[in-house]
């Protein structure tokens, strides 16, 4: 009986090391292009829909502090529903690029996707091209996105002091308007 006891022992070691090991991996795991794309993908819904509850999840917790936590969020949204709905502006289409070079720093990954939103005016549409600067604090599981038409320059660097001087940020373009016929 001792023998087959060994034997059940080791079986039972070999199933718990296995089960440890696939543990340890990643289910699903992606590639982190496609991490980083799916995330800002989702936080793009976000912010077409308004769901400021949902955009914080991928704002820096320093900016959601900054804005006033989620009550300043929420005003903030609110702010810009009235405004918008006031000039008769509406989100036709956000379009997220591919990331660009992932770069570790300073315990962070970061990098940049290309970012182009189309708005509808009351006149005609407004396309406007921005850089989403995304950062990861746990090595690329969660993504945090930073849209540079709201935060460049100065603005930036007080927000994400932790940004890596090789992060390649492209200069802001002006929008583009087309008046309608």
């Amino acid at each position: 009986m001792t023998s087959s006891n060994t034997i059940l022992n080791r079986i039972f070691r070999v199933l718990f090391l296995t089960l440890a090991c696939l543990k340890s991996v990643p289910s699903g795991a992606q590639p982190l292009p496609t991490v980083i794309k799916t995330q800002a993908l989702d936080m793009v819904r976000a912010v077409a829909a308004r769901d400021a509850e949902k955009l914080a999840i991928y704002l820096p917790p320093k900016l959601v502090r900054d804005a006033g936590g989620m009550q300043g969020l929420l005003t903030a949204r609110d702010t810009v529903n009235k405004y918008m709905k006031q000039f008769g502006a509406e989100i036709k289409q956000i379009v997220v690029g591919n990331p660009g070079k992932i770069i570790s720093y300073k315990k962070t990954l970061q990098t940049t996707l290309p970012q182009t939103t189309v708005v509808r005016l009351m006149a005609g549409t407004a396309t406007l091209e921005s850089t989403l600067v995304a950062i990861s604090e746990d090595q690329g599981i969660h993504w945090y996105f930073v849209d540079t038409s709201i935060y460049h320059g100065k603005k930036m660097t007080d927000a994400l002091p932790e940004l890596s001087p090789e992060l390649a940020i492209p200069p802001m373009k002006p929008p583009v308007f087309k008046a309608d016929p």
